[in-house]
């Protein structure tokens, strides 16, 4: 059975990075320059562009268990994304500062409490360039004020070993017959700007088609189990930081570098990501884990959704790729097996996102209404906690959250489980309610005479009630009449016996 699917433009050229990344589309991991010679590629990583690591296959080949008891989210089991219709959102005022951390430097840690779903964020590029090109930051650097310098500059330095920086400046930037510089004039030019395209190789995000620097939020760190998520809006132009789930004072503000996919990777695959384009090993929760759940989970993970993926959009041999579901209630089930493991491992991002998604697209196609428009809530709700209410770009092309939500409604009225004009929403009270939803009956249009009928029964019942309401009146003046006669007939008896004494006997 076909299944609702994404557009090709609501999947791809999209600034939030949202949806699943399909080999060969935009967000190349290599730069466009070369060096001269043997046509090698100088790249860089961005921390919003998921890189890949060996081959694609690798998410289909690893199989392992999960262990539900063992969480980073105690709170998994009973997790319920929030109603953003009942509750605004909240916002933060400098909720945060720099500390220093053991082993990493310098870090962003709360103040105070910070729910899920607050801007921590929101900031302008403080070194921006077009395409994902090292050299290209140079030119803008010199720009750049003496305090914007000095923001800069003050960036944790690494330099990649797959990056020859130095060779890139005498390559692009310096002009060997400029006979005003001497030889160590050059020298000293190559590796100051070595030194500025190392800075910006290690702290800069996506945003919009190429790469920026931020003086705030690069000073974010790493983590497998992040508690923020960072995307570029190109409705505000700037990039945001939103909490995905309540942070406590003194706790660290993390984001991932590694993309959406990134969750699906091992613990070795990690390690060597940050290790080779970041110069430091992750001890995060996930990488920390000693038990190996953690790492049988994510493997489960990557293989759930990766049959899910193969099993929507299809893909060669899909015979053979495990955990490719035959049916759309199988298709459901492991959905929702992949929503449970990504609460139990702390995933509040975009990810769980995609996973609401997939779950609400394969209960329609099972024809499970009620489980197609709670999910399609349940999405709606964790896009707002980590893009916020600034999503134009996504409904432009019709790839939010609200987008889909209307499609679910629209498939709903069209099975005949809504009215045209009901909105989608939650029942109020979802514990107590077993009965599936189930097709209305046909809205026939009544006869002349059923009409009429209907309306003069309608007329006797509120001829009736009147009557009820007006005897009940009745009878409650009639009760109040005689309560003041008897009032009266005490304070007369009173009053006579006051003024005649001798006759009370």
């Amino acid at each position: 059975m076909a299944l609702p699917t994404a557009t090709e433009s609501e999947t791809f050229n999209l600034n939030h990075i949202y949806f699943a990344s399909i080999p060969g589309s935009q967000h190349e991991q290599t730069s466009a320059i070369s060096d001269r010679g043997d046509g090698h590629t100088i790249g860089t990583i961005s921390r919003s562009v998921s890189p890949s690591v060996g081959n694609s296959d690798d998410l289909s080949t690893s199989s392992s268990s999960s262990n539900s008891t063992h969480s980073f989210n105690p709170q998994a089991s009973s997790f319920k994304p929030m109603s953003w219709s009942l509750f605004p959102p909240p916002t933060a005022a400098r909720q945060f500062e720099l500390r220093k951390v053991e082993g990493k430097g310098l870090g962003l840690f709360a103040t105070s409490y910070i729910p899920a779903g607050t801007r921590v964020i929101c900031e302008a590029p403080l070194l921006q360039i077009p395409d994902n090109a090292l050299h290209l930051a140079w030119g803008p650097y010199c720009r750049l004020s003496n305090d914007q310098k000095k923001a800069f500059d003050v960036l944790h330095h690494f330099k990649p070993e797959h990056l020859n920086t130095e060779q890139v400046s005498r390559t692009f930037l310096v002009d060997v017959n400029d006979s005003s510089l001497d030889e160590e004039d050059v020298e000293e030019l190559i590796q100051d700007q070595a030194r500025v395209m190392g800075t910006f190789a290690c702290n800069n995000f996506q945003a919009a088609k190429g790469l920026a620097v931020f003086e705030t939020t690069s000073r974010l760190n790493h983590s497998c189990v992040p508690n923020v998520q960072h995307s570029w809006n190109p409705s505000i132009k700037q990039l945001t930081v939103y909490a995905t789930r309540d942070i406590h004072a003194d706790e660290e503000l993390c984001t991932t570098y590694l993309g959406g996919p990134g969750v699906y990777y091992v613990r070795s695959q990690r390690i060597e990501l940050l290790r080779s384009s970041y110069g430091f090993t992750c001890t995060c929760p996930a990488c920390a884990d000693n038990t190996g759940i953690s790492e049988g989970r994510r493997q489960l993970m990557a293989n759930i959704a990766y049959g899910l993926q193969v099993y929507q959009y299809g893909g060669q041999g899909q015979e053979s790729v495990p955990y490719v579901p035959a049916t759309p209630v199988m298709a459901l089930k492991q959905a929702e097996d992949l929503i449970c493991m990504l609460l139990d491992e702390g995933i509040f991002s975009l990810e769980l996102c995609k996973a609401y998604r997939m779950a609400s697209t394969v209960a329609l196609a099972a024809k499970n209404w009620e489980k197609a428009r709670d999910y399609a809530l349940d999405e709606a709700d964790i896009e707002r906690n980590c893009l916020g209410p600034e999503v134009a770009d996504l409904i432009k092309v019709g790839a939010a959250a609200l987008c889909w939500i209307e499609q679910v409604r629209m498939c709903l009225v069209k099975a005949k489980v809504y009215q045209p004009e009901q909105k989608l929403k939650r029942r109020k009270n979802p514990a107590h309610t077993s009965k599936p939803l189930k097709p209305m009956a046909t809205p026939n249009m009544p006869s002349p005479r059923k009409k009429a009928k209907a309306s003069a029964k309608k007329q006797a019942q509120k001829a009736q009630l009147s009557a009820e309401r007006e005897a009940k009146a009745a009878e409650k003046r009639a009760k109040f009449e005689a309560e003041e006669e008897e009032r009266r007939e005490v304070a007369k008896r009173a009053e006579f016996e006051k003024n005649y004494p001798a006759l009370r006997a």
